[in-house]
């Protein structure tokens, strides 16, 4: 009901309860939006997986050394070897993956290992670990070439770093 010349106005109950109500539904959407956002992107930075080269099998971890672990035991029985570990951040942080591959890389000038990144580790790769005499060779798009890291890279320069679609092994 509008007062005459008052300016103010009354709702009714049902009115009332009914804006109440679709308050309350928008704010309930959002928050579980925003907490399944925020979870999500924990989840994708903080995971640490492990992908056997041999099987095409990868498996994730919470952490860092429970990956390695795996990578380790992985490598152990079925007689492969740790040959990389890339980073999401520079300094070996953020999300990793560990590649193992059948056997250790031989020095051959070839790259001997080939690994096409999926979509969830394209362009975001910052540092590299090189393991079990592999060399490690980052491709972006372009089709040029960065390496070969031969040890631990803790920072990729700005042409290759966050840029990567392919790792080769050698």
């Amino acid at each position: 009901m509008v007062g005459a010349g008052s300016g103010t106005r009354t709702r009714s109950p049902a009115r009332r309860r009914f804006a109440v109500l679709a308050s309350l539904s928008v704010v309930a959407v959002f928050t579980a939006a925003s907490a399944q956002a925020a979870q999500a992107t924990d989840e994708d930075v903080r995971q640490h997986c492990v992908l056997d080269t041999a099987s095409q099998q990868r498996t994730c971890y919470d952490s860092f050394s429970a990956a390695t672990g795996a990578g380790q035991r992985i490598a152990d029985t079925s007689g492969s070897v740790i040959g990389a570990t890339v980073f999401e951040d520079a300094e070996y942080g953020g999300a990793s993956l560990t590649i193992t591959v059948p056997e250790p890389c031989p020095k051959n000038d070839e790259v001997d290992f080939w690994l096409d990144l999926d979509d969830s580790w394209k362009n975001r790769i910052s540092s590299v670990q090189a393991w079990s005499t592999c060399w490690v060779w980052l491709y972006p798009d372009s089709g040029d070439r960065a390496g070969p890291y031969k040890e631990k890279a803790p920072r990729l320069n700005s042409g290759i770093n966050d840029r990567t679609v392919t790792v080769g092994l050698s």
